[in-house]
């Protein structure tokens, strides 16, 4: 497996390509800059196949339309998060205000082609991604879970290094959230690499032996 971690727009989202060794891949929450992602991807040499988004929240997918519209492909996402994704432009002027929201104008986003569920298997070349359902920071929010050795989980915005998803936005629970990392990310082996929606990345185990929530 190579993953790319490609900091963009105004939260610094971490969207990453992640692709086998042949360069088949898939695009993770695509939250700005396209061109810089355009960029990555040709530099690279990568044939992606798919996007798929964490969550449905605007520094996720901002993007969306323009790289799905640039590579023809589908875009994937939990459907308890789909009033979320629908409700781009609202979001956009609630968070950043009526100017910000003038200004970017997002690009209508295409319909989802796969809606995502716990357990599910999404293909990348001659790997294989597992469908985490881990709601908490959203309704819809999923991890990524990667079998390499070791193991590597695309978290979203539900874990940080010394950090948790915020839940204080529509939909979020911190009931949830704490549920979501202590029976579902932290089961997992203490090497598993973990990759946040921002900021660096961090292994299970290190957020276990500083996690300060009951």
């Amino acid at each position: 497996m190579k993953l790319h971690r490609i900091p963009v727009g105004p939260f610094a989202t971490n969207c990453v390509l992640v692709t086998d060794d042949a360069g088949d891949g898939i695009v993770v929450d695509p939250g700005g800059d396209a061109d810089r992602i355009a960029e990555r991807i040709s530099a690279l040499s990568i044939r992606p196949a798919l996007i798929v988004l964490t969550h449905g929240h605007l520094d996720h997918c901002l993007d969306v339309a323009a790289i799905s519209n640039r590579y023809g492909i589908p875009v994937a996402i939990h459907p308890l998060d789909l009033p979320l994704y629908r409700n781009l432009p609202r979001q956009v002027e609630a968070l950043l205000g009526p100017v910000a929201a003038a200004a970017m104008r997002p690009d209508p986003l295409p319909e989802p082609g796969l809606l995502l569920n716990d357990g599910d298997r999404i293909p990348i070349g001659s790997l294989e991604a597992e469908v985490l359902h881990l709601p908490g920071h959203t309704p819809g929010g999923v991890g990524l879970l990667i079998r390499t050795e070791p193991p590597t989980l695309l978290c979203g915005d539900t874990i940080f290094r010394d950090g948790i998803g915020r839940t204080d936005l529509w939909g979020g629970s911190f009931e949830s959230l704490i549920h979501s990392i202590r029976t579902r990310i932290f089961r997992l082996p203490d090497d598993t690499r973990l990759v946040c929606g921002h900021g660096a990345e961090t292994t299970v185990g290190r957020e276990k032996a500083f996690f300060p929530y009951d």
